[in-house]
């Protein structure tokens, strides 16, 4: 179980600790990358689900989402912001990779993240209680089974962060039992709109490893947080498009 703390404590702000021995080798942990994602959207999903018994929608989705970038330490949609600043601010590998590396947020950078969490609090918000803790949860799991995807199909084009070593001597076994666990997870949770779900990150995560690729010839750890994010966001729209008919809630 040592490698799902670490995983936890990579992923999020949650102390758990990781033991005397220090944390295992990052290609032990990925593997428990989509596991740790649905148990944060499952925080996320009833702090919404609790919030909404008292507050309107938008103010619960509102909130739900902040904690959810309080909880993930914004891990993920900071790898967003750095590459539309670094993809569409670059014109030359070196200096997209140069300002990959720079803390600071540009125009680009700043819409990105600014727009994701509008699309997510306006998705949350169409949703019911119980259908958003649900969605949430699919989509939070999905999101981080999309990295571990492209990790284990794009290991010798990773070129920095997260560890590139390690990344190059994942385990496509247990990469593929960690990701399979979350998709039944989804399905037994959402019943066949589970399979729908995992259809719309699928756009998301191939146009983003492409971008990856066009841009900087790979894979850098913020384009697996970008990624993850924009996969997570897409879950989220398809499921207001898919419970857009049964949906009674009024902003």
């Amino acid at each position: 179980m040592r490698s799902l703390r670490a995983a936890i404590v990579f992923l999020t702000r949650i102390p758990v600790g990781v033991g005397r021995n220090g944390p295992p080798q990052l290609s032990r942990t990925v593997p428990w990358f989509p596991i740790v994602g649905a148990a944060i959207g499952a925080l996320v999903g009833l702090v919404y689900l609790a919030l909404a018994q008292v507050l309107p929608a938008t103010l619960s989705a509102a909130v739900a989402v902040s904690f959810g970038v309080a909880v993930t330490g914004a891990f993920h949609i900071d790898g967003l912001a750095d590459c539309a600043d670094a993809f569409a601010g670059g014109t030359t590998v070196e200096r997209r990779l140069e300002i990959l590396k720079d803390s600071r947020l540009g125009t680009y950078g700043t819409s990105a993240l600014a727009l994701v969490l509008l699309i997510e609090m306006a998705a949350l918000a169409a949703l019911d209680p119980t259908t958003g803790f649900k969605s949430l949860v699919s989509a939070y799991a999905i999101g981080r089974g999309a990295s571990v995807c492209v990790m284990v199909f794009s290991r010798k084009t990773v070129k920095q962060g997260l560890g590139a070593d390690y990344i190059s001597e994942l385990s496509s076994l247990r990469c593929a039992i960690g990701v399979l666990s979350v998709v039944a997870a989804v399905i037994l949770i959402n019943g066949t709109q589970g399979l729908f779900l995992l259809v719309f990150a699928l756009p998301a995560t191939v146009l983003m490893w492409a971008w990856s690729h066009r841009s900087i010839g790979g894979v850098v750890g913020d384009s697996l947080g970008a990624i993850t994010q924009l996969s997570q966001t897409s879950v989220l729209i398809g499921a207001v498009t898919l419970n857009s008919g049964v949906c009674a809630c009024s902003w």
